[in-house]
Formats: C-alpha cells, structure tokens, sequence
C-alpha cells in the first residue's frame, strides 16, 4: 500500500472505516462488536483514548498494524511479523541478523519476481512431483517403443523407414528428470539474478551521476562565497582562515543528506584543512 499522510487516532479511524466500506460509525461498531456510541466518541475525538480490546479489533479488521491506527506510523502494512509466521528457522533469523547473509541481496531476490518463480519450481523439484511425471511420461515412452518394436518383429507392422523413424522419436522423446528441472531452475535463477544486477547498476549509476553534480554545486558554492568577499587575499590570516571556512561550509550544506550532528563532528576538519592551506599558501 506505500506510505500515507501523517494523520491521528481520530483521522486514521475515520479514513480506515470509509475505505473498508462502512458508511457509518453505527455499521463499524457492530462489526466489531462494540457499542455504537462508544466507538463514535472516539472517532469524533469526544474520547481521547482507545482501549486496547477496540484496537486489536480494529487492527484485526482493516488488517493493519495498531501503530498505524494510533497515528504513529504512516506505513499500512504489518512489519511485525514473528519469524514464524514469514516461516523462517531460527538459524535463518539469526544468518540475516548476525549479517552472515547480505540482507541487501536478499531483499532484492525476495523482491523479484523470477526469483519468487524459481522458490517455487525448487519446491516442486524437492517434492518429487516434477520427476515422478516425467518418470511416468517416460515409461510410457518406453512401452509405446516396445510395442511398435514387438509388432515390427511379428511382421504385424511393416519395419518401413516411417516406422524407424517414429521409433528414433520415441527414443529422444525420453527426459532425464532430474536434469531437465535443475536446467530450468537454474535458467530462472540467472534471469533474477541478471534483472537485480541490472537494477543494482543502474541505481550505482544514478548515484555516481548526482554525486558528481553535487560535488560541482559544492565547489562553485564555495568559490563564490569566497569571490564575494572584496580583497580578500588582502585581508588578515585568521579572518581569511574564517571566511574560507565558512565558505566550504555553506557549499557542504548543499548536500540535504547531512544532518546537523554530522557537520558538528567535520566543522574541526573544515578548519584544520582551511588552516593548513593558509600556511601551504604563505609558504610559497
């Protein structure tokens, strides 16, 4: 469903219970059991606070977690599941939690189609069904092949080059099961993986190409912070140290994904690395 608007207790119950069909506050109460005027002061905000009963029957019947209800997240779908529940092992938890397994590749596969194809001919090729079949398909291969081999012999059937020739097809016709599933899991497998590749490099790609153009902005950002001070390579070495620092500062500032915290940590660094180009500078 993707992320919604932010929206409170009172929002989320009204918008929940119009999408779901329940054109009024009277018909949601019955479906869930609860009095009709008690679930409306708490639609119309008359009750500040929701019992947990009413939430858990709520969450139960719009299928969305209680946070979402409760206006504290704007994503619909349940995130919570127990691992038993995604049907995973403990040991699988633990390989994505310990980071033995990439977590990124495996949200990727999860995520792809053809890869969401090939689990499934996996199962059919662990249950033995694919093979049984095509064991079957072969013995019947086989007995067509004796019968026309047997009617051949009695001189029933004449041993003409159609006759040889059909008795060449029924030969070839036979599969080798094991290897005829394993070759198409495998073609299915390498159909993901090519697809996320491309996917990966492409989104590499993007991210190279806004690095290197905000990288630009950054540098002119700076230099014409700096060019717009008049004289300043006339000016005294600490204020000329201040200015430029405040310069690449500003130009930094341009990238939105660095927060507060982080400028505070690199503004010692900004200024070392100001100061040390002063001196390069007066030393030649």
């Amino acid at each position: 469903m993707g992320e919604y608007l932010p929206g409170n207790l009172q929002e989320r119950l009204r918008e929940l219970r119009e999408a779901n069909g329940y054109k009024t506050r009277e018909k949601l109460a019955e479906a869930i059991g609860v009095n009709k005027t008690t679930y409306s002061r708490i639609e119309n905000g008359a009750t500040k606070t929701i019992s947990s009963d009413i939430l858990i029957k709520l969450a139960e019947l719009y299928k969305v977690p209680t946070d979402y209800i409760l206006g504290l997240t704007n994503t619909p779908e349940n995130t919570g599941y127990d691992i038993k529940e995604l049907g995973l092992s403990v040991d699988a938890a633990k390989n994505l939690y310990s980071g033995k397994v990439e977590p990124r590749v495996v949200n990727e596969l999860l995520i792809n189609d053809k890869f969401a194809m090939a689990t499934k001919m996996i199962a059919t090729y662990f249950s033995g069904a694919i093979t049984q079949l095509i064991a079957t398909q072969n013995k019947l291969l086989d007995f067509s092949y004796d019968l026309l081999n047997e009617l051949t012999q009695t001189g029933k059937v004449p041993n003409d080059k159609e006759i040889q020739q059909t008795k060449k097809t029924l030969k070839a016709a036979k599969l080798p099961a094991g290897n005829v599933e394993l070759d198409r899991i495998q073609r299915q497998l390498m159909a993901s993986i090519r697809e996320i590749k491309k996917k990966l490099v492409d989104e590499v790609a993007e991210i190279n190409n806004n690095s290197d153009i905000l990288e630009y902005e950054i540098i002119e950002k700076v230099k014409n912070e700096a060019l717009a001070v008049p004289n300043i390579t006339n000016l005294p070495e600490d204020e000329k140290i201040k200015i430029l620092k405040d310069a690449v500062i500003k130009g930094i500032q341009i990238d939105k994904n660095i927060s507060d915290e982080k400028m505070a940590t690199i503004e010692p660094l900004i200024e070392q690395s100001v100061s040390m180009m002063a001196k390069l500078w007066n030393e030649k």
